[in-house]
């Protein structure tokens, strides 16, 4: 039963912290690409980002199952925490779908917005502040403006998903096909899945898909909605808003119409971090669903 998750959610939190910590500590982690993300043993390794989205789920839950008490505070200093040790790791993109998974849950679960809206402009001018000092964030920026620039550098990723998907047309070039996976397109397993996928299943696959995620979004709402208890609801709405938002970031990068963000699509990437999660995710979806 969902319900028994919620007596987990401080141990949760507190291992998913210290599992963000030991991430930043050379010798412990893994570097992959410039960046700390990974915990390795022996052969086995994961992401502690995917386990802390979780974690953050189940306890948000209940940090705002009752909508009557002020929780800001203590929801503004945790979101703080988490967001300022997946930053220095650092991974703009699960930041984003922390911070979006948590204001969905505090909107979601009807705490008062007043005090919450003054807070806008601040994390506003703090994302802008991250991308003016980091010079790779600035790149992708002026990269999604203007792609047509440094072709061979900054604008290549981008330029060789766009290339993909025109190339599927509407009906696709087939299963197995794709031109643009051999060597041409970066990361195509993982975060440029979706250009393989529309350049072999076309405008009509990659729409099927889209509103596959659509549909699975407002299901999980539906399990929100009906839900009988407020942990339940706030668990469905926190899930529902990290599969849907996590899918339009990786989808929205690959069609430029936001910066590249390395995030997995979901259900479809390789990986096994986040398919784990997912799944278990969305395995406690359906349990809110039944009980509805």
């Amino acid at each position: 039963p969902y319900r028994k998750l919620e007596k987990y959610a401080k141990p949760l939190l507190v291992l998913s912290l210290v599992l963000l910590v030991l991430v930043l500590i050379p010798g412990i982690s893994n570097r992959v690409l410039g960046a700390r993300r990974w915990l390795g043993f022996g052969s086995f390794s994961f992401q502690p980002t995917e386990i802390t989205k979780l974690a953050l789920v189940i306890y948000l839950a209940s940090l705002l199952k009752n909508p009557h008490e002020d929780k800001l505070k203590p929801f503004l200093w945790i979101m703080g925490i988490i967001v300022a040790l997946v930053m220095l790791q650092p991974d703009m993109g699960s930041t984003m779908i922390l911070v979006g998974v948590g204001f969905a849950m505090y909107f979601g679960s009807g705490a008062p917005l007043g005090k919450l809206l003054l807070w806008i402009p601040v994390g506003i001018a703090i994302i802008a502040g991250l991308i003016l000092v980091s010079p790779y964030r600035r790149a992708r920026l002026q990269t999604l403006i203007d792609y047509s620039a440094d072709p061979l550098g900054s604008a290549y990723h981008i330029r060789q998903a766009l290339l993909g998907l025109g190339s599927g047309g509407v009906w696709g070039v087939g299963w197995g096909q794709s031109r643009q996976k051999y060597e041409f397109l970066p990361e195509t397993m993982t975060d440029s899945i979706f250009a393989v996928f529309a350049e072999e299943q076309g405008l009509v696959g990659g729409t099927i898909l889209i509103l596959a995620f659509l549909f699975l979004g407002w299901m999980g709402l539906e399990g929100a909605k009906n839900s009988t208890d407020e942990f339940g609801s706030n668990l469905a709405i926190g899930i529902t808003a990290w599969i849907v938002l996590q899918a339009f970031i990786n989808i929205a990068a690959m069609v430029a119409l936001v910066p590249l963000t390395g995030i997995p699509l979901p259900f479809i990437s390789y990986g096994g971090s986040s398919l784990s999660l997912l799944l278990l995710a969305s395995g406690i979806l359906v349990n809110v669903s039944r009980k509805t």
